[in-house]
């Protein structure tokens, strides 16, 4: 039986770890696994602490594999499921959060017919010598049963003379999986500021023509059509291939980069936004820039799916999720913007939303460069928040200004075209 006051202990940390699981901070060790077609693996995160005390001597923490051949022995022993196949794959010093962390990665293998998402996992490390260590046990990804986030989802909890947990995630079915990938999909862009307003910068000339350094006129709906597909097109190419790439190939950059990139994308959209860089090339740019935008989308669809089939029904699934997004953006801003754009009010509207998101990305830029929060990043965040009322704002300001201010000539189709939108 539980004491009482191991048991209050244990229950206390499950309301702890309740929040988002992106960083182990507590003295308490975690378990973190990944539901497969065919297998589990499983991630044990234990403090060096907590991992010192119950060997009886200072584990050093230089990050990078473990070559202590007692640290190996003891910690790949701590994880087993009776009846199963289990072996220990890896085993390294990491930096999560506050002081480095050992993580130990093991791979479980049930028998021939057996289902993986039922078993008993038993974990003994550091709760076999260490009086109230608690250990955590999550379920970090599994596609079958429809939990594919960033926030772990809480199983139970280990402790000394409770070494043993029942895991049963019921039947699952890859449906669950790929529906769950679309609304992760969706939930992504929705809530990526960042790639919808380098979208958005790109969609902001798609109605006009250029004539040398400036933009010149409404090119008229076949014209603004033609731009609208051939921007979104190429930007799903291109952030599609190197999320293929990671997902499969193991493609990664570190993330500073890649985030400090998007920003630069934005930045570059927004300047040429105000004065043409690349007129007639914008799909290219749109697919370079995609590329970069993938490898921010891979760091976070890598990992879901342990099978080929599941990860390539994440990809799709996403993928598909992303575009729905787009799509939404597209149609509800491309109306107002082409509605301004017959008008003399467009070159005032579209050097604003420039300018906007010309100081949005430097604000990003300054901000991911420096590892370091600012006033101005904080306050677009929290405007750009507030996109469906900007939205209705802008749909607003286009009809009344097409009933008031429609340019006299209002596309290069109807002859001489007058140059208002410099």
């Amino acid at each position: 039986m539980v004491r009482p006051l191991t048991r209050l202990l244990l229950w206390l940390a499950l309301l702890l770890a309740a929040a988002p699981a992106a960083a182990h901070l507590t003295p308490n060790s975690e378990i973190r696994l990944d539901f497969g077609a065919r297998r589990v693996e499983a991630e044990a995160i234990i403090p060096l602490a907590e991992l010192s005390f119950a060997l009886r001597r200072q584990v050093p923490g230089m990050l990078g594999p473990v070559r202590d051949a007692e640290v190996r022995r003891y910690v790949a022993g701590g994880l087993s499921v009776p009846g199963w196949q289990v072996r220990s794959t890896a085993i390294d010093i990491v930096h999560e959060a506050g002081p480095p962390d050992l993580r130990a990665r093991y791979s479980l293998v049930p028998p021939p017919g057996v289902s993986p998402r039922r078993f008993d996992l038993r974990y003994t490390a550091v709760i076999d010598r260490v009086p109230n260590h608690i250990v955590l046990v999550v379920a970090r990804n599994d596609f079958a049963g429809g939990h594919l986030t960033e926030r772990a989802e809480m199983l139970g909890g280990l402790q000394p003379g409770a070494t043993v947990l029942r895991i049963d995630r019921g039947t699952g079915s890859d449906w669950r999986g790929f529906v769950s990938a679309i609304g992760l999909g969706m939930h992504h862009i929705a809530e990526g500021h960042d790639h919808l307003l380098f979208l958005i910068a790109l969609l902001l000339p798609a109605p006009v023509l250029t004539a040398g350094r400036f933009w010149n006129g409404y090119g008229g709906w076949r014209h603004t059509v033609h731009r609208l597909v051939a921007v979104v097109s190429a930007f799903t190419v291109g952030h599609s291939l190197t999320l293929i790439g990671g997902a499969f190939f193991g493609w990664r950059l570190p993330a500073q980069p890649v985030e400090v990139g998007i920003a630069v994308s934005i930045l570059v959209s927004a300047i040429h936004a105000w004065r043409p860089l690349f007129p007639g090339r914008e799909a290219w740019i749109a697919a370079g820039f995609g590329l970069i935008h993938g490898l921010a989308f891979a760091t976070l669809i890598g990992r879901f799916g342990l099978d080929p089939l599941q990860k390539a029904k994440s990809i799709l699934g996403f993928n598909l999720g992303i575009e729905l997004v787009q799509l939404m953006v597209v149609g509800a801003v491309m109306p107002a913007l082409v509605l301004l754009a017959r008008t003399r009010w467009y070159p005032a509207v579209r050097n604003a939303g420039a300018a906007f998101a010309g100081i949005a990305a430097t604000a990003w830029i300054v901000e991911r460069t420096l590892g370091v929060d600012n006033p101005v990043g904080r306050a677009i965040d929290a405007g750009l928040s507030h996109a469906p009322w900007l939205l209705a704002t802008l749909t607003l300001g286009a009809l009344l200004a097409f009933v008031t201010g429609r340019a006299s000539i209002p596309s290069a189709g109807a002859g001489r075209c007058r140059r208002y939108s410099r």
